[in-house]
């Protein structure tokens, strides 16, 4: 069996992680997802993710509680019980383990590592008015890569504009969409994930790289980036 088919299964088992990210796995489960016995299916993981199943699932909702414990009100508590802790001693010590800190430190200093400043970001006196916009599903067919963001958007859309465009899939109705799945400030660059996609629903099982996905409707808030692309890092910060 080649690299490529590999791949797709993970990218299989990658995507049902990430969209239940807080349902127990059946191991069993998603082996059968994958078309692996358990055994080569552990193995195998661990050698496309470059971690264990465990590990990958754990690091995900802890990066998840690190945003939270930032971005929200939430009491430690309360993020350490939707995290999967009963305890927050437990809690403690899996995100001190994690991140090297506590969460009352990273609450704190908002965030777990530092982030290079962006320059001339004082400089810029953007004012900026979110518009609330109600979107319907949105079924996307996207490229993934992993690593800093200086790097990963620009080789995940050369990936999938040359599927699209060598398949005549572009038109000027085509939607493009980046998604930043990860906060510098809490997950380590090399394990950054970043998505381009566009909007179209198409069959990619014979496409190692590339995967379906959908985007839920609901309400969104909409901001509109005006200026040149080398600031757009300063808009979205």
């Amino acid at each position: 069996m080649n690299k490529q088919i590999h791949q797709q299964r993970m990218n299989k088992v990658i995507s049902y992680i990430e969209n239940h990210l807080d349902e127990d796995f059946d191991f069993q489960q998603l082996a059968a997802l994958a078309c692996y016995s358990a055994f080569h299916f552990h193995r195998l993981f661990r050698a496309f993710v470059g971690e264990s199943l465990y590990a990958y699932r754990k690091r995900l909702l802890l990066e998840r509680a690190l945003r939270n414990l930032v971005y929200t009100q939430q009491s430690i508590t309360e993020v350490a019980l939707e995290c999967g802790y009963e305890t927050p001693s437990a809690f403690n010590k899996a995100f001190r383990q994690q991140f090297a800190c506590s969460p009352g430190q990273a609450r704190k200093q908002k965030g777990a590592r530092p982030v290079k400043p962006l320059q001339n970001c004082n400089k810029r006196k953007t004012k900026m008015k979110a518009e609330i916009v109600e979107l319907d599903a949105i079924c996307l067919t996207c490229a993934r890569k992993v690593g800093p963001y200086s790097e990963s958007p620009s080789q995940a859309w050369g990936k999938i504009m040359k599927f699209a465009y060598s398949n005549k899939l572009m038109s000027k109705d085509v939607r493009r969409v980046g998604i930043s799945y990860d906060d510098p400030a809490v997950t380590e660059p090399e394990r950054i994930r970043y998505d381009a996609c566009i909007d179209i629903d198409v069959n990619v099982e014979n496409e190692a790289e590339l995967h379906n996905a959908t985007i839920p409707g609901g309400k969104f808030a909409k901001f509109i980036h005006k200026g040149s692309y080398d600031l757009f890092a300063q808009t979205y910060a």
